[in-house]
């Protein structure tokens, strides 16, 4: 607590561009946890959609087909795939 007391003292005494430099600095480090986090999250789903795969789990097969379809459709008329959304734009 006395250290979030000294910083907080410390930056009310900095000048303009001190703020703004700490204020970047804890904007970029928000947005690459979130970025690190996102990454994961979507590597675990891809992981287990393999793991299924490889398994031989008919569902998760004929789950994967069936959305290899729905890409492929889009493509062919010329969209693009949002991977995020799920969605052909």
């Amino acid at each position: 607590m006395i250290h979030l007391k000294a910083a907080a003292a410390a930056l009310q005494a900095s000048g303009l561009l001190t703020k703004i430099i700490v204020a970047g600095s804890l904007l970029l480090a928000a947005l690459g946890a979130y970025g690190i986090w996102h990454h994961k999250v979507w590597r675990s789903g891809y992981v287990r959609a393999l793991a299924d795969i490889a398994a031989e789990d008919k569902s998760a097969i004929g789950q994967a087909t069936e959305l290899r379809k729905t890409w492929r459709a889009c493509r062919d008329r010329g969209g693009r795939w949002i991977q995020s959304e799920g969605k052909c734009a």
